[in-house]
């Protein structure tokens, strides 16, 4: 009997029944992985912070305002209404309540925190500093938002604390604030079409310097979220449609725009670049918005925010949510932080199609919209 010829057969047989075994084990892992989780096991994993108590949020923020202060303070005094030469950067702390009504952004530094907003200061930052934070953050995505006229940097900061908080946001929010905004004075407040036009002008100035931070923070590698509000469409929509043009494709995962102050016929013309520049984008309108047919007065034409379908967006009317009374009062212009929109924006940053989200309905086929956000 040749016993070194069986010895070499059942070394291959063992090492053939190792290896069909060892095979087995992987086929079995993979298929296990491939098993779909439950929807809501899923959301609980994303979410580890529930935001469920009152919580110092972290606003980190690109401005280009005019620094009036470089103490450690984001209230009124910090920066001002005239662009800067160079951005400024850093991280403002807010306390940030949740005994309060959705959408209140009421400030207090010394009234009950768990009822009012509160400004605890800021770290001022490097450029280089401040995105090699966002790069070596946890988090995996980031939400950029851009506020509209006449908004303070106080009120911005405070209104993106807001908003990561009450949609539970996960990720890191970045708050661009160009110089929106006027003097608290009588006077100031009475001229609203002088601050309106500074603003426009302020908001034109500004494209390019977005531009420059939108290739910035595109090399954090993280996923990017766009929300826009309002005029900041005039910064926003044009440096979108630079990029584009200039070779970038689907920087932005999901373009929010609310209310959007933008010239309709112009918004027609940016378009095949923001849709190439982003994976979704979603246009919030009403056209109930008192802000937007003023602007219309001012401008002289439609405003992409008033309801018009465009291919390629999904262009949802909120007027229906709270429309006003004989003019006066429901969402007019500042909806975009209100429950129903932050209701929907929060199934939007999962990804879900507008058709099967909450609250969506189609709309009419002669309607400006394609859908609406029902009562």
């Amino acid at each position: 009997m040749n016993h070194s010829h069986n010895k070499v057969s059942l070394k291959n047989c063992l090492t053939s029944e190792v290896l069909n075994s060892l095979f087995f084990l992987f086929i079995l892992i993979q298929f296990w992985s491939c098993v779909p989780k439950e929807i809501g096991t899923l959301i609980n994993e994303s979410i580890q912070e529930p935001f469920d108590d009152q919580k110092i949020v972290n606003v980190h923020y690109v401005t280009t305002r005019r620094e009036l202060s470089n103490k450690e303070n984001c209230d009124e005094t910090a920066y001002g209404f005239i662009t800067d030469i160079n951005p400024h950067y850093g991280t403002c702390l807010v306390s940030t309540p949740t005994n309060r009504a959705i959408g209140d952004i009421s400030l207090d530094n010394k009234a009950d925190k768990n009822k009012f907003f509160q400004l605890k200061g800021r770290i001022n930052l490097s450029e280089s500093d401040f995105f090699s934070k966002l790069k070596e953050s946890k988090a995996k995505e980031i939400l950029i938002f851009v506020h509209g006229f006449n908004v303070n940097f106080d009120e911005a900061a405070t209104r993106a604390a807001q908003i990561k908080f009450d949609l539970k946001f996960q990720g890191d929010v970045v708050l661009y604030s160009w110089p929106a905004g006027s003097e608290a004075s009588l006077l100031g407040q009475v001229m609203v079409r002088s601050v309106y036009e500074s603003n426009f002008a302020e908001a034109k100035i500004n494209r390019n310097p977005f531009l420059s931070f939108l290739k910035s923070i595109k090399s954090t590698g993280k996923k990017l979220h766009l929300e826009d509000h309002s005029m900041g469409h005039q910064v926003v929509l044009p440096a979108n449609s630079s990029a584009s043009a200039e070779g970038a494709s689907k920087w932005i995962s999901e373009l929010v725009l609310n209310a959007p102050d933008f010239d309709r016929a112009e918004f027609s013309l940016v378009l095949p670049g923001l849709l190439g520049f982003s994976n979704r984008v979603t246009l919030y309108c009403s056209p109930g918005d008192n802000a937007l047919l003023a602007s219309q007065k001012v401008n002289g034409g439609q405003r992409a925010g008033m309801c018009f379908k465009y291919p390629g967006v999904d262009v949802i009317n909120v007027n229906e949510v709270d429309s006003p009374v004989l003019g006066v009062g429901g969402l007019g212009h500042g909806y975009y932080s209100s429950r129903p929109i932050l209701t929907d924006m929060y199934q939007v940053l999962f990804g879900v199609s507008v058709e099967k989200r909450l609250f969506i309905r189609r709309s009419g086929a002669n309607n400006g919209e394609n859908w609406v956000l029902r009562k």
